[in-house]
């Protein structure tokens, strides 16, 4: 409980109770008699500065009316005896106190240490919205894998098998990727490390480029066409024989591009297929995903695809 003077701007505090020092880290002593905003900071930071003009435009409203006004919760941190910043929210009701003859005399302000009420909400907020996450997520990759095993072409089964087992276990690599970083996203680098490492021998494949965080919708894409490139590469192409090698680079292009090349050298020599089969088909789609295109260049001494796809959105 904190009573001040209805002496705006000022507001004197004229008596402080020992909870409200206390849940400020200071004492009773120490605030009365000053202003209300003298024992702030001159230039706040950010936070603090919307702290003290929520609560300025509170007391301005119960001198108004004459009536209590009730504060919007805001955060404000308070410095523990550690010295180290606790962020506490805070709620407080103004509530005019008014003389004999009605005039505002003075101004009871009821404050509330709210942050387990306000923490209490957030986490339920953020588990409701995992769990909607999730569930969006899971549909997603189901839908998916029907597509993977609906569309997959081989010779027999035991190919069908092995096919559809490499595709499915690409998008688990992606849920891995996402989940290290909480579902923020996943860094390209990452995300090309873990498919060839699980299709290729170090040393076989060298990649560079600038840091580069793919949203979250983007990183499932991404892998499942990384992942038909190496199986191809492994196949047919540079990782098929021991002095083959490719190398995948990216940079960033205007426009938010995002333009990755994927060259192939020292494997069998290549042509341009005469028919398009289901893992083309699916790099076209992905790359529509993506927001951009595939390009391939069937050069005799190796495959080379550039991947021109937007880098957000």
């Amino acid at each position: 409980m904190l009573l001040m003077a209805a002496d705006a701007p000022r507001y004197t505090m004229v008596a402080v109770n020992r909870a409200h020092a206390a849940a400020f880290r200071t004492t009773p002593e120490a605030l009365q008699g000053q202003g209300l905003f003298e024992v702030f900071p001159d230039d706040p930071d950010p936070v603090t500065a919307a702290f003290l003009e929520t609560i300025r435009r509170s007391l301005e409203r119960a001198m108004a009316t004459g009536k209590p006004d009730e504060m919007p919760v805001q955060p404000y941190a308070v410095v523990g005896a550690d010295g180290v910043p606790d962020e506490r929210f805070w709620g407080a009701t103004q509530t005019p106190v008014l003389g004999p003859a009605g005039q505002i005399t003075h101004i009871l302000s009821s404050v509330r240490d709210v942050t387990a009420e306000v923490k209490e909400r957030q986490a339920t907020e953020a588990r409701a919205l995992l769990m909607r996450e999730v569930d969006h997520r899971a549909r997603n990759a189901l839908t998916v894998v029907q597509s993977i095993v609906r569309l997959t072409e081989a010779e027999d089964v035991p190919a069908f098998k092995s096919v559809v087992q490499g595709r499915v276990e690409a998008l688990a690599r992606a849920q891995t990727s996402l989940a290290r970083r909480k579902w923020e996203g996943a860094f390209l680098k990452d995300v090309i490390e873990a498919e060839l490492a699980a299709l290729a021998f170090p040393g076989a494949w060298r990649v560079s480029g600038p840091p580069t965080l793919l949203a979250p919708e983007k990183v499932q894409s991404m892998s499942m066409v990384l992942h038909e490139l190496a199986t191809n590469a492994a196949k047919y192409g540079a990782l098929s024989t021991p002095n083959g090698a490719v190398d995948i680079n990216w940079g960033h292009e205007p426009g938010e591009r995002l333009v990755l090349a994927w060259s192939e050298d020292g494997g069998p020599p290549t042509q341009s297929p005469k028919r398009q089969g289901f893992g083309s088909r699916l790099i076209a789609r992905l790359a529509r995903q993506l927001g951009g295109e595939a390009r391939y260049d069937w050069r005799p001494q190796g495959l080379r695809v550039e991947l021109d796809v937007a880098r957000s959105g």
